[in-house]
């Protein structure tokens, strides 16, 4: 015989020897052959159980962890989820066959390896289970808060003389996506018992400031107070509410500070009560009146230590508690005061009230040299001054009320002065701030019974003077007419008369 015959022929009994394991494997199933010893799936010992019954153990199984919740761990923080939230569907429904077959499929050899291996122990057989990945995505992302855990920096507290160190706490924060690829490797690899947890993947973030960093800020960089003694009760709670939200900060080289994103939520929950302040260039009351008073003064101790300014706004109109110009408005989420720490060491902000006086002091490692001294000019380049507004109202002529003061209008430079020694410089123009001009309101009353009154009073007004109008309401009044027209009960005598 060639060998090219030898070849096929032996080609031809491989695959009818194939085909005769598969029927054989047919037949032992419907002759209700059984697993050999030592075949588990999952925790249960399939030896000698039938196809039908093997099966009926791996759907148990599968139904058992089917309906069983996951715990998931993120460094100590849990939640469990039933398996359906995440799609999880049984993958090898077939892991009955698979263990029908060990030791009875495969050549020769495979078989007589397969029966030898089971002498000498078990073999388990788990279930493998497909995950949907977005709906666990779309778990991961709802539930993400509640794994995560905030880092808390290390700190300082400060009595005015010295600091403490206070240490802060690490934090976690979930890795979607690599938990993701985690508990999807769990499951398709396969599992033999319902599972208790997973542990998922996280990253932990370690507090900012060692000691040794923290321990640079040991001097006085700049102060800076204003006075707040004139103001309502309200506006008062609001700038000793606002100064004790910002103490205590400490600032990183390089980082960003936001008095804004500090004090908020400038609302009644976080402390703040309503009190006047700028809207659309008149006064009104608002939740948090008083806070611009705060930024202004922080402000100023802010350029004094020779930070970096980023954002600065001038109020809409002049404000009476800083020069023109070294003022700083907080407003909405569009107007911010935010500073960057330029030094190489971290800075510290002190804040404190005291007999209705805003105090800022900042901290950290001075290297500027002692001999060098900076101090800021405001200079007003143009003034102007509104004329006043007058609303007729349906008011007795005699009522005046003023509404709303004048503000007048300035267009300001504010130059930083350097002197090293007592000598000058440099003097630079630091900011430019325009503020607009705000008229003064009044309302005029002009309800009168007598005609020639209610001309009078609007001819008054016409003139645009307050002097004029408040003599005119004062003499054209129902009373003042009134009192002219009673007869004199005591009239001087004729000089006739005897």
């Amino acid at each position: 015989m060639s060998k090219k015959l030898r070849c096929i022929l032996g080609l031809m009994i491989a695959v009818a020897a194939v085909f005769a394991g598969t029927s054989v494997l047919r037949t032992h199933a419907a002759d209700n052959v059984t697993i050999y010893e030592g075949v588990f799936i999952g925790k249960t010992d399939v030896s000698g159980m039938t196809l039908l019954e093997a099966e009926d153990v791996a759907k148990a199984l599968a139904d058992t962890i089917l309906s069983t919740p996951i715990t998931l761990n993120c460094e100590g923080k849990t939640v469990d989820v039933m398996p359906e939230v995440i799609g999880l569907k049984w993958a090898n429904k077939d892991v009955a066959e698979e263990a029908l077959e060990l030791g009875r499929c495969g050549n020769l050899i495979k078989r007589y390896k397969d029966q030898k291996d089971l002498k000498q122990s078990s073999i388990e057989f788990k279930l493998s289970f497909d995950v949907d990945e977005e709906l666990l995505r779309e778990f991961f992302t709802e539930k993400e808060k509640k794994f995560n855990v905030e880092a808390v920096d290390n700190g300082l507290t400060f009595d005015g003389t010295d600091f403490t160190f206070v240490e802060g706490q690490a934090g976690v924060a979930l890795v979607i996506e690599d938990s993701i690829t985690e508990v999807t490797r769990i499951f398709e690899e396969g599992i033999s018992e319902p599972l208790s947890e997973i542990a998922l993947i996280s990253e932990i973030d370690e507090p900012r400031g060692t000691r040794e960093e923290l321990g640079r800020i040991k001097d006085q960089l700049a102060s800076f107070h204003t006075d707040y003694s004139s103001s309502a009760a309200g506006r008062c709670a609001n700038v000793a509410n606002a100064t004790s939200l910002i103490n205590g900060s400490i600032v990183y080289p390089g980082e960003v500070f936001s008095v804004h994103d500090t004090i908020s939520p400038i609302s009644e929950d976080n402390g703040y009560e309503l009190a006047g302040a700028y809207e659309n260039g008149t006064v009104v009351e608002s939740v948090g009146g008083g806070v611009c008073q705060v930024s202004s003064t922080l402000y100023n101790a802010v350029i004094r230590a020779e930070l970096e300014v980023v954002q600065r706004s001038p109020h809409s109109m002049i404000v009476t508690y800083v020069q023109p110009s070294q003022d700083a408005a907080i407003a909405g989420d569009y107007k911010d005061f935010k500073f960057r720490n330029n030094t190489d060491a971290p800075i510290y902000i002190q804040g404190y009230t005291r007999n209705k006086q805003c105090y800022f002091v900042i901290y950290g490692e001075e290297t500027r040299d002692p001999n060098r001294k900076i101090s800021f000019e405001t200079e007003i380049e143009s003034e102007e001054h509104p004329d006043p507004v007058f609303k007729m109202v349906d008011q007795p002529i005699g009522y005046v009320n003023k509404l709303q003061g004048e503000h007048a209008g300035f267009k300001c430079v504010l130059y930083k002065v350097i002197t090293v020694n007592g000598k000058l410089v440099s003097r630079d123009v630091f900011n430019r701030s325009t503020y607009n001009p705000s008229s003064a309101i009044y309302e005029i009353g002009i309800s009168s019974s007598y005609p020639e009154a209610v001309k009078a009073i609007k001819e008054a007004i016409a003139t645009g003077d307050i002097e004029k109008i408040k003599n005119a309401a004062g003499y054209w009044s129902d009373e003042a007419i009134k009192k002219r027209q009673e007869p004199d009960p005591d009239p001087e005598p004729d000089d006739d008369e005897e």
